[in-house]
């Protein structure tokens, strides 16, 4: 996938592990996501219910579920996030210092 940013650069959204990526869980469902993995998985692991490689995938899917994903530009810093009306929202740095690896990982 590639997205155009309004200052002319490419996002491109081709692999897995990429430092211009991330995904967006909204704090409204940040409990609802442990809860279901409690629930879900983990009390059934628990008690014999669901494999570990079943948990493996129900964890994903419940995650899945209430992420959004998101994408930054790396030569202005400008974040382009899926919104929950399935369309794709822009959100312009503050500033020219605006960090342009936000979504990047630790260094390992």
């Amino acid at each position: 996938m590639k997205i155009g940013c309004n200052c002319g650069a490419t996002i491109f959204d081709s692999a897995d592990y990429l430092p211009q990526k991330g995904h967006l869980i909204p704090d409204q469902d940040w409990f609802d996501v442990y809860d279901a993995i409690d629930d879900d998985v983990i009390d059934k692991v628990a008690d014999g219910t669901l494999t570990k490689e079943a948990a493996y995938m129900k964890a994903r899917e419940i995650i899945g579920s209430k992420a959004r994903l998101m994408w930054q530009c790396v030569g202005c810093g400008s974040l382009y996030v899926d919104g929950r009306d399935g369309q794709l929202h822009g959100f312009v740095p503050a500033t020219e210092e605006t960090d342009r690896r936000v979504l990047a990982g630790r260094s390992k």
